[in-house]
């Protein structure tokens, strides 16, 4: 069986605009019967909401369960020492702490741990009382530390925007828990996915992910935050976009 995990944010859409030959390209790696993961280091929906996004977008079908977010694997490495916690972040931090039953509080003197991912509605006093719960010794988690999120229209400023403020202001590093780090890699191997093709946008997390685990190959396409400008030499391919990179994939199982 063919394994793809594949990013979602400048590779199947800007926004809410397709990527040109996105639909066409996913549909076809679909009626192979590949399995596809979905990974997103994009906090702010829920698994279904994202499942619901790629099929508005893509008119493909999507399940929830083949995607993975970065709240979840923020959720992951949450234990009970850890509660109550802080959240800036939107409905898909929420919903992924809430499921593993993480108690919420919003008193910075309460808080034993701060998990910060994108919130397009943050406020200065939500940075102030999440800057001084870290202070106090809350640990201190990064749904991701994206610096920009691709649109239609541009780029917008990422997770790694906030993250970066609230560790300023704290004087603390956060641990990071989406692409490329470990929480994340483990969500995807305990699915049972071994060999896979990794195909995102971004050399820092989709083709560092694909780097630290021996089985999976990199395919980096440049719909997204990287341009061929950049230094691309860690990718295993480089292609324009993802129709490209489906024709790389099929091309390859058709020779095995």
């Amino acid at each position: 069986m063919i394994e793809v995990i594949c990013d979602l944010d400048g590779v199947l859409y800007r926004g809410d605009v397709a990527v040109p030959g996105a639909p066409e390209a996913l549909r076809r790696l679909t009626e192979t019967h590949a399995r596809i993961t979905y990974l997103t280091n994009n906090s702010t929906r829920t698994p279904a909401q994202v499942a619901s996004k790629i099929e508005v977008v893509t008119g493909v079908s999507t399940d929830p369960s083949q995607v993975i977010t970065s709240s979840q694997a923020a959720a992951s490495l949450l234990t009970l020492e850890d509660q109550p916690t802080m959240v800036v972040g939107e409905k898909g931090v929420v919903d992924a702490l809430a499921r593993v039953g993480i108690e919420i509080t919003e008193d910075p003197e309460k808080a034993g741990s701060v998990v910060v991912g994108l919130d397009r509605n943050v406020t200065y006093d939500n940075i102030a009382r999440a800057s001084a719960a870290v202070r106090s010794g809350a640990r201190f988690l990064a749904t991701n530390t994206d610096p920009t999120l691709p649109t239609a229209t541009g780029f917008l400023p990422g997770a790694g925007s906030l993250v970066a403020a609230i560790a300023t202001a704290a004087g603390r590093v956060p641990e990071v828990a989406g692409k490329p780090h470990q929480a994340m890699r483990d969500l995807v191997k305990s699915r049972g996915i071994d060999e896979a093709w990794v195909i995102g946008d971004r050399m820092d997390t989709d083709v560092a992910m694909a780097t630290a685990e021996p089985e999976w190959s990199s395919i980096l396409v440049l719909t997204g935050a990287t341009t061929s400008d950049d230094d691309v030499s860690a990718a295993d391919h480089v292609v324009p976009d993802f129709e490209s990179a489906v024709d790389l994939v099929l091309s390859r199982a058709s020779r095995q």
